[in-house]
């Protein structure tokens, strides 16, 4: 779990106003104090803030492991920061 935290922690942290906390056993990545990536501790699981124009956001999970597609994590990742981030941030960079 470690490995696979460290990889999300180093993606994350590369986009804009982004903060790391940690929740009823949970590591968190919060833009704006919005949780976009929850990391469950001591499981191999990722959850990803999900939505569409015009719904409500939900949580999707994925589970890591060795032959994990990371190119597809780390833009599932980016589309949560985007989905969760407040305008100007986004105005202001991204990915």
């Amino acid at each position: 779990m470690t490995d696979f935290l460290t990889r999300i922690r180093d993606i994350a942290m590369l986009l804009p106003g982004v903060a790391e906390d940690q929740h009823d056993g949970e590591t968190r990545f919060l833009v704006e104090g919005e949780p976009f990536v929850r990391v469950t501790e001591g499981a191999s699981s990722v959850h990803l803030c999900i939505a569409d124009e015009g719904t409500e956001p939900h949580w999707r999970d994925f589970t890591l492991t060795a032959e994990s597609d990371w190119p597809l994590v780390e833009d599932r990742i980016a589309r949560s920061w985007e989905l969760t981030a407040p305008t100007e941030l986004l105005e202001a960079g991204g990915r």
